[in-house]
């Protein structure tokens, strides 16, 4: 979490947001302590399956609400009844979520039992490195053997010292290492993936589990008009690079959703919209776990909400989109084809609107492109002013009028000359009015790395 010089002692505090209420931290030296002593209790139960909340989303709140001092660090007030910190956390050290109305900066998280998400949970709070320590650090470490993540190199270097079952695997990172590219190699691998996930079942038959969705699967293809419910359990989201955009289908979500959409359309040839894609989901969750990451925008009105692009702390992980039943695919190609694309999507009877500059731009290519198609003549008729296809007037209609009433007038076979020089007027205009127009980005080279290594920044304990 950040935000410009933010405020400390009373006039500040820190909040966790579970789907049980809120904790609430005052920005003191002693509400700061209390505050990562709890965010240490959380990461050392991730696993425990009485820690059953949903979503974990962090906040820091400006007020100078005397009701707030009240309501924070409520264990240090009474730390006879609270003192020391235990799971699970009594209801009592909760207060509503109405203190978040001043939210002015939030961290959203999940809540899944799984190494990903403790690598999201524990990057700097704060400035503070949230530790990964005793059975969270266990079994997180035993799920990513599991699933193949090699963790050699940490083993060999000693810096697995604190791993309950560092003797097990640095005997088999050994043979690996003296039989690199030989025939045991493979063998080894598996081998230490099977006993990661022995070890997992026997000594934690009962630790708490990912939510599995609970959804009711549609279909996977592209899909020009979806047709989906309304109710708290239903959303919509934006999946781009960043991550997803979630919207709640309440009429209050339904309209955020098409406002958003609004906004990547009118910035669609901004370089800041440096996103490649741009996925509708229709997603169905009946377990709480979207509730706490979706319409952030009405929920915390403070938080920093600039045109474009959109603010960071406003995403959720992609992992969310497990729970989609249905999608639809865009590319983010700076050009008019695209643009058309996304302006057909039809959603709760509305269409994205294509206005503006968006228009102005897309309009100017598509007669540069010069296509002797439907769609060209349409442009046509609409510079020259029959508005028989009932598009909107281009920035440059006036512009373009003469030439384009050639075009109208020539024969179809002596119109080639005149479409030529309606399209050389295009690009001077486009290269004259818009030469800082978002470009369309090369595709990167992918390189394929041997195994997978696990990140820096994964563990608490240095690693």
């Amino acid at each position: 979490m950040s935000v410009e010089s933010p405020a400390n002692g009373y006039g500040g505090y820190n909040a966790i947001e579970t789907d049980k209420g809120v904790l609430l931290f005052s920005r003191t030296v002693k509400g700061f302590a209390l505050f990562h002593d709890y965010m240490n209790l959380f990461m050392d139960n991730l696993y425990n399956p009485l820690c059953d909340n949903t979503y974990f989303n962090l906040h820091y709140i400006e007020s100078t609400d005397p009701l707030l001092r009240d309501k924070c660090d409520i264990a240090l007030k009474f730390p006879e009844k609270y003192l020391p910190l235990q799971f699970p956390i009594k209801e009592d050290c909760f207060t509503g979520t109405d203190v978040l109305k001043d939210s002015m900066d939030v961290k959203i998280n999940g809540w899944e039992p799984t190494p990903s998400q403790i690598q999201r949970i524990t990057d700097n709070v704060d400035g503070v490195h949230i530790p990964v320590r005793g059975d969270t650090f266990d079994i997180s470490t035993l799920q990513e053997i599991a699933s193949r993540v090699s963790y050699n190199r940490i083993l060999l270097s000693g810096k697995m010292s604190e791993f309950r079952y560092e003797k097990e695997f640095l005997d088999l990172a050994r043979k690996m290492e003296n039989n690199a590219f030989g025939n045991e190699t493979m063998h080894l691998l598996g081998y230490m993936k099977g006993l990661a996930s022995d070890i997992l079942r026997t000594a934690y038959p009962d630790i708490r589990q990912a939510q599995q969705p609970c959804l009711r699967k549609i279909d996977d293809s592209d899909i020009e008009h979806l047709s989906w419910e309304n109710g708290t359990n239903r959303y919509n989201a934006i999946e781009e690079d960043k991550g997803v955009l979630l919207f709640s289908r309440t009429e209050e979500g339904k309209e955020l959703f098409h406002q958003y959409l609004r906004k990547y359309m009118d910035n669609f040839y901004n370089p800041s919209c440096d996103n490649t894609y741009l996925n509708i989901h229709y997603l169905e969750c009946d377990n709480g776990t979207l509730k706490g990451q979706s319409d952030l925008a009405l929920r915390f009105p403070l938080l920093k909400q600039s045109e474009f692009p959109i603010n960071n702390c406003f995403f959720a992980d992609k992992n969310v989109l497990k729970y989609s039943a249905q999608k639809t695919r865009f590319s983010w190609k700076p050009n008019y084809v695209q643009v058309n694309k996304f302006g057909d999507f039809y959603c709760d009877g509305k269409y994205i609107s294509i206005k503006g500059e968006t228009h102005n731009i897309s309009t100017l290519q598509e007669i540069a492109d010069k296509k002797k198609d439907y769609s060209y003549f349409g442009i046509v008729n609409s510079i020259v002013g029959a508005g028989t296809y009932g598009m909107d007037y281009c920035k440059y209609d006036k512009e373009l009028r003469e030439v384009a009433i050639l075009v109208q007038q020539f024969p179809d076979n002596h119109r080639q000359k005149v479409i030529d020089g309606l399209a050389d007027d295009a690009r001077a205009i486009l290269k004259r009015d818009y030469p800082h127009i978002r470009q369309e980005r090369e595709h990167p080279v992918l390189k394929f790395a041997i195994d997978q290594i696990p990140s820096k920044q994964k563990k608490g304990r240095g690693l």
